[in-house]
């Protein structure tokens, strides 16, 4: 077995045997996907097989806990630049896995491939727990490059066009946004389903108090 293969079985046993013989294992790239044309670092690639269904819900922290101890680059970026695997956990919605991450060390004003942080993608999956973490570092009103909005607009988009791997608490997040400052843009406050949303309405209109 490798270490591709224990992640995909949640086998913790066997990858921390396998880093044991080899430590530098902890940082190689998995290939996967169609003709292996994906190359992934390990912490990521976790919270991939999470994500599409491979591995087990509740593996997944006996597995992280395997490559932290045995050196694993808790801010891998490919050339210097890319998703971390904190902003993998986050897009991937593997909120456990980032909260681990973040203990670990890891560094939540990392930007990914479009100039985001994690906390751009907690906020779209509406995961609460791990912005509430990413806000202690991470600027609100940080744009990201490719949409060039904060964190708060992915979590407004995140609730009106709910994304693969929601967690359903853009809620939440509105509302730790705009209580550590998020500007709230005017126009999110004309958007039809937003005005019919008392909650939502809100949370917004909290910015300033």
């Amino acid at each position: 077995m490798d270490v591709k293969t224990a992640i995909e079985t949640g086998d913790a046993t066997v990858l921390r045997r396998l880093l044991a013989e080899v430590p530098a294992r902890a940082d190689e790239l998995i290939r996967w996907g169609k003709d292996c044309r994906i190359a992934t670092h390990p912490l990521h690639y976790i919270s991939d097989m999470l994500f599409e269904g491979k591995l087990q819900k509740g593996r997944e922290l006996p597995l992280l806990e395997a490559l932290i101890q045995a050196g694993a680059d808790v801010d891998f970026q490919r050339n210097g630049e890319g998703d971390t695997p904190l902003i993998g956990a986050a897009s991937l919605g593997a909120e456990e896995v980032g909260l681990r991450l973040l203990d670990a060390g890891a560094k939540p004003w990392l930007r990914g491939l479009f100039g985001e942080t994690a906390l751009h993608w907690a906020a779209l999956l509406g995961e609460d727990r791990l912005a509430e973490r990413l806000i202690e570092n991470v600027d609100p009103n940080l744009k990201d490059k490719k949409y060039k909005s904060s964190s708060l607009g992915w979590a407004v988009h995140g609730w009106c066009n709910p994304p693969a791997g929601n967690h359903g608490r853009q809620l939440e997040v509105v509302r730790l946004l705009v209580a550590t400052g998020a500007t709230v843009e005017p126009e999110w406050m004309e958007s039809e389903k937003i005005a019919s949303s008392p909650a939502m309405l809100a949370a917004l209109k909290a910015e300033g108090r």
